[in-house]
């Protein structure tokens, strides 16, 4: 039979938290508090004797016969907040004055020497005794020998190791004794803990709510088993996982009632479904674009099978698109889904025009919690003119994207990091009307300097290997300048030109840019930044660089961009303005 836990010495208070400080604190008498004057002890020592006290914070129009009593029973309570940090044989002097406007207490206090741990056995009997989830618990900050008695660190060490106990699956967790003995005039303590962890229970059957998506779909969503062991970790993946996903508004997790004949542990999945259809539409503006429109519609459940619709319409005088995504997850919906893309696009801009329409097939899956992989094949026409060539081109591309994220969001943002790299190429042995192989990539790192202060980098490489530039689409080549390139400078404007001065785009591509930013309200914020780089063939290399300021307001909808930037190598111009909105990674 269990007995109940045991102190040898009296329990005590524990060190009061900061929450409680603030507690004491909006309690505490509007009126005014008088001084109570605490000498002779540490800032640890003071302040937990300070909080116990129940003199300190009284007010100077309290009755005088309850300050009187508060203050002879003083003694009491600063002696049981000493001897809470391990302090035991506390000498006390002390004194109350009063005045006409209110009253003074003093106490001069001598600690005294601490009561040290002689003896420290923490010890776990049961099927813990040899599971690695719960041993180091037992190692990790329990009281040390050597150590000055703490008896709120010891009680809070105790609570840690009965509730990792209880989250590694041992339900049935119970002390069998908790004692510490104290030896006052050796000034030592013993402390003896045994836990008893009782059988490790085993997870029992994953149930959901019924109607959403089937059953094997929600089954994707977890790795639990049926009389696998439980592990607490298990149940917050799934949490996460269903949190994560577009199907469902709220997930809550309960494994009650427990099974402890049998040692198993229910898991009851309720889920809430979100809203099935989503419109969107709004507008804005941007300097590469001009005024734009855009619209949207998403079925996140067009069955309950887990297949999605998605299409967006997005409309502007310089580039007008409309695409349109049907999506199913694979087995592990958490990890791998397919898709079929189908869209068609129209861009005018100073240096080409072009039509350009699309169907592919993608597979997206997860290589670990950091990239995401996708390969896809598109099938793509595009009619297109550049400078002097008006012409055509049938391309069917093969490709691999991979894409690292963290940060990402519509506010700003503090910390955060992209990398996405894409190898893409298409030969005319399979069906192309010329072959290509092209790689780039992009990275953007954000990091914080200090509270209102940020350092951001971004950088882009793109390299083709071709038959001849001439034979590929405006897609396929690289320009640069405009909003997210080179500021300073128009959109699509910088790269390889033809005999008569008009661009005509490259093969390979270099930007990189700098910039700094400063909060100086609570959403808006002054930049400065420099941008540099180049689209060019191999034999043409000249870098452009824009150097500028900007203002940032942080919106409901994302960050908008005002930037002023003069470009260095245009004697024509001497600042530029560029409007950008958007997330920042």
């Amino acid at each position: 039979m269990k007995s109940q836990p045991k102190l040898d010495a009296p329990r005590w208070p524990a060190v009061l938290p900061v929450s409680a400080v603030l507690a004491l604190c909006l309690l505490a008498p509007v009126s005014a508090s008088a001084e109570v004057k605490i000498a002779g002890l540490d800032d640890e020592l003071a302040t937990n004797v300070q909080l116990l006290l129940p003199l300190s914070g009284s007010a100077c129009d309290s009755a005088r016969w309850r300050i009187e009593r508060l203050f002879r029973d003083a003694d009491k309570s600063i002696h049981e907040a000493l001897e809470a940090l391990g302090y035991y044989e506390a000498t006390i002097s002390k004194s109350l004055t009063w005045s006409e406007e209110c009253w003074n207490a003093s106490f001069d206090i001598e600690a005294g020497a601490p009561v040290i741990i002689a003896n420290s056995k923490v010890e776990v009997q049961g099927a813990g005794a040899s599971d690695s989830d719960l041993l180091p618990k037992v190692r990790v900050s329990r009281p040390a020998v050597g150590d000055v008695l703490n008896h709120g660190k010891y009680e809070a060490y105790k609570s840690d190791l009965l509730r990792t106990a209880i989250s590694a699956g041992y339900f049935d967790s119970d002390y069998e004794h908790s004692t510490i003995t104290i030896d006052r005039p050796a000034r030592v303590a013993d402390i003896d803990l045994l836990l008893q962890s009782g059988s490790k229970y085993v997870f029992g059957e994953v149930s959901f709510t019924q109607g959403i998506i089937r059953d094997p779909l929600l089954q994707g969503y977890t790795d639990i088993r049926p009389g696998q062991p439980y592990s607490s970790r298990s149940i917050n993946e799934l949490y996460e996982a269903l949190s994560g996903s577009t199907y469902f508004a709220a997930a809550s997790i309960s494994t009650e009632p427990l099974d402890t004949e049998n040692k198993v542990v229910p898991v009851n999945v309720n889920l809430t479904p979100v809203k099935r259809h989503l419109y969107s539409i709004g507008g804005g503006f941007a300097t590469d674009t001009g005024l734009q429109g855009r619209m949207g519609y998403t079925n996140r459940r067009v069955n309950d099978k887990g297949h999605q619709f998605d299409s967006r319409l997005f409309l502007s005088s310089v580039q007008s698109q409309l695409n349109a995504t049907y999506r199913w997850p694979k087995d592990d919906p958490r990890k791998e889904w397919i898709s079929i893309v189908a869209g068609a696009q129209h861009e005018n801009t100073d240096t080409s025009e072009s039509d350009t329409f699309k169907l592919g097939l993608l597979r997206t899956r997860a290589l670990s919690k950091s990239w995401l992989e996708t390969r896809y094949v598109d099938y793509q026409y595009e009619r297109f003119t550049i400078a002097d060539q008006d012409t055509s081109s049938q391309l069917i591309i093969f490709g691999n994207n991979w894409e690292k994220e963290k940060g990402r969001s519509l506010s700003r943002v503090e910390v955060g990091h992209r990398l996405n790299i894409d190898l893409r190429g298409a030969s005319d042995a399979l069906g192309s009307d010329t072959s290509f192989l092209q790689l780039q990539m992009k990275a953007r790192v954000i990091r914080g300097m200090g509270d209102k202060s940020r350092f951001q980098a971004r950088a882009t490489l793109g390299t083709t290997i071709k038959d001849a530039l001439s034979e590929l689409p405006a897609s396929v080549r690289y320009f640069a300048g405009g909003d997210r390139s080179i500021r300073g400078y128009d959109f699509e404007s910088l790269g390889p030109t033809n005999a008569d001065g008009e661009v005509i785009g490259g093969s390979h591509l270099i930007e990189a840019s700098i910039e700094v930013d400063r909060l100086f309200a609570q959403k808006w914020a002054i930049a400065a930044f420099v941008d540099s780089g180049s689209a060019f063939n191999s034999d043409d290399f000249d870098l452009s660089t824009g150097a500028g300021i900007g203002l940032r307001w942080y919106s409901p909808v994302g960050p908008i961009r005002v930037d002023l930037a003069h470009p260095f190598d245009d004697p024509d111009t001497d600042l530029r303005l560029h409007v950008s909105l958007g997330p920042e990674l």
